[in-house]
């Protein structure tokens, strides 16, 4: 199970300037959310961190197709085994095998290995499609999942993810994409 919450909400610690500075920003992020969306729960995008299993709920994404037509998911996979993120058939076949954990029905796919180091690939689905993009040099990952499809579970193909690349925290983005006026 991933777990999540909204960024920004974690208990106040000592930190330096720069992350004085980072934390602001995420504040000053989320303010603009909330102030423009329709709602914070509704509004076209939402934030979200991974943190330890006893600080957060878990995190249950689902699209609703009565509210948009597809969900986007950016995936932000930090601390990654370098490893694992710097050859193509590894990073291949983990994205691959998160979109059969999440239920999407793949169409085709394509991978490319980057001199000196970095991967960029792929995936295509019947739903939409789940890309990714990785600096081993960095421990970092980028991940996309797109889908326009309430059976897929994207929760699933995160958890592939992270059991793969091992990453030490994971932040997820969801994006309402086509989001429709609600009927009143």
């Amino acid at each position: 199970m991933i777990r999540v919450g909204l960024l920004g909400s974690r208990p106040a610690r000592s930190m330096g300037f720069l992350a004085c500075l980072q934390s602001l920003g995420r504040i000053a992020r989320d303010w603009i959310l909330r102030a423009f969306a329709v709602s914070f729960a509704q509004g076209a995008v939402q934030i979200r961190e991974s943190r330890p299993a006893e600080e957060t709920p878990s995190m249950h994404i689902h699209h609703n197709s009565a509210q948009a037509l597809g969900m986007h998911l950016l995936v932000e996979l930090y601390g990654c085994n370098p490893t694992a993120i710097a050859h193509v058939h590894e990073v291949e076949r983990a994205l691959v095998d998160s979109a059969h954990a999440s239920n999407a029905h793949i169409v085709s796919h394509y991978f490319h290995a980057f001199e000196p180091y970095g991967v960029s690939g792929v995936v295509i689905i019947e739903e939409s499609h789940y890309t990714i993009h990785t600096w081993p040099e960095h421990r970092y990952a980028a991940v996309d999942l797109f889908f326009c499809s309430e059976t897929v579970e994207p929760q699933r193909a995160i958890e592939v993810l992270q059991e793969r690349f091992q990453p030490e925290r994971t932040e997820v983005m969801v994006v309402r994409r086509g989001q429709l006026p609600l009927d009143k």
